[in-house]
């Protein structure tokens, strides 16, 4: 039966009224880019650009890999990681990471084999491995990310089973950890000795103002470079680029996909996307992530001073400590009813005991930061209270 304060909030649903976080808690558990004031006014002037260029006839049509004017795009914007612009032969244009990723295990990896990776990783690699009959493997870290000789003896245990490792060097999801220079170098080696491919995953490399140079630069023969705009620009803009070996090969793994999957970008999307990275406001939308991520990791470090935040990172998502007192789940759930949602730490482990200890914070979702120091306060509370005995139990 319908509680009458449930009611009151269906009620304030329909008047476009605030509602309890009981109807909708502030969501720390997605990890999106903050809100960018530039995002709506780009849009509007995209789609009146747009209009005036005809778009129907663009948008008739599957894009597939792309037209020469998306990968062009593309590589303009890669080139701000990669050094210089890729031959747009090598790129194409997909429907986010993940769908890239699909093609680039079902291709190299395949049923029983193992992809590597890291003990802590995106959470979508485990069903999309599953999906694909493919073993995953973790692999040590430590602050930097993969540790060499945890995946060296990796590799020597599993031999031509290990077939390609998927990492995040830079900003980790969900730790942080960024690898030195040395260590991609370290890491390619290993790699190349074991004949492995090397899938990057740089989502979130182009938020820093400096960052090491790509692990796919170390060894550019046996590595498949990722990079997608939706947590760096904005989330709805389901958009990546990968940018393979060379041209052959980018287009011999992509373009068998196109009659039997979904990893192609609805048309309409890719416009949207090309003209934003080819007329500077995809630049002007990242400045403006920037500076909001400055400001909710400031307001951040304010409000959970125990956890000693650098004011001057540009990742959004916080890697916490659990409170000793604390069970996952009893803390998780505890949040929930302050009206708060956390990322669970054993969502990101390969083996679950590895993140029991710890959640994410998404500083990006909440819609303002009222929203957010709301939800920081909650969690301040939470982490400063005694655990609940009937909830840890």
């Amino acid at each position: 039966m319908t509680s009458e304060s449930e009611m009151n909030d269906l009620t304030k649903l329909g008047q476009a009224q605030p509602l309890s976080p009981k109807v909708i808690p502030i969501d720390f558990g997605r990890n999106f880019p903050p809100p960018s004031s530039v995002v709506q006014r780009a849009l509007t002037d995209t789609f009146a650009a747009l209009g005036r260029a005809n778009i129907a006839d663009a948008i008739r049509f599957p894009r597939f890999i792309g037209t020469v004017g998306d990968r062009d795009a593309g590589a303009t914007w890669l080139s701000r990681r990669l050094g210089q612009k890729p031959s747009v032969e090598r790129v194409v244009l997909a429907n986010g990471s993940q769908s890239i990723l699909a093609m680039l295990m079902a291709r190299f990896v395949k049923a029983g084999g193992v992809l590597l990776t890291e003990e802590l990783t995106y959470p979508a690699i485990k069903p999309l491995t599953a999906i694909f009959g493919i073993e995953l493997h973790a692999v040590s870290m430590d602050v930097e990310g993969i540790d060499p000789e945890s995946l060296e003896k990796a590799c020597v245990e599993l031999g031509e089973n290990a077939r390609a490792l998927y990492c995040m060097p830079t900003l980790h999801n969900p730790t942080s950890a960024t690898m030195s220079e040395a260590r991609r170098s370290d890491i390619a080696t290993v790699a190349r000795r074991h004949d492995l491919w090397l899938f990057e995953d740089d989502i979130y490399g182009v938020l820093p103002e400096e960052a090491p140079p790509p692990l796919s630069l170390y060894a550019p023969e046996r590595s498949w470079y990722i990079l997608g705009l939706s947590k760096s620009l904005a989330a709805q803009l389901r958009v990546a680029y990968v940018v393979g070996p060379n041209s052959d090969i980018s287009q011999n793994v992509f373009w068998p996909g196109v009659r039997t999957t979904n990893w192609m970008v609805a048309p309409l999307v890719a416009e949207v996307a090309s003209y934003w990275l080819a007329n500077g406001i995809g630049s002007e939308i990242l400045r403006s992530v920037r500076t909001e991520t400055l400001r909710r990791r400031a307001l951040a470090a304010s409000i959970l001073p125990r956890m000693q935040l650098s004011p001057s990172a540009f990742n959004y998502h916080l890697w916490i400590n659990l409170p000793e007192a604390w069970q996952l789940d009893a803390f998780v759930k505890a949040a929930l009813d302050a009206g708060v949602v956390v990322g669970p730490g054993d969502s990101f482990a390969v083996n679950n005991q590895q993140g029991d200890r710890k959640f994410r914070l998404g500083l990006g979702a909440p819609s303002d930061q009222d929203e957010l120091v709301r939800g920081l306060k909650a969690i301040a509370s939470l982490m400063d209270a005694p655990a609940d005995r009937e909830l840890n139990q």
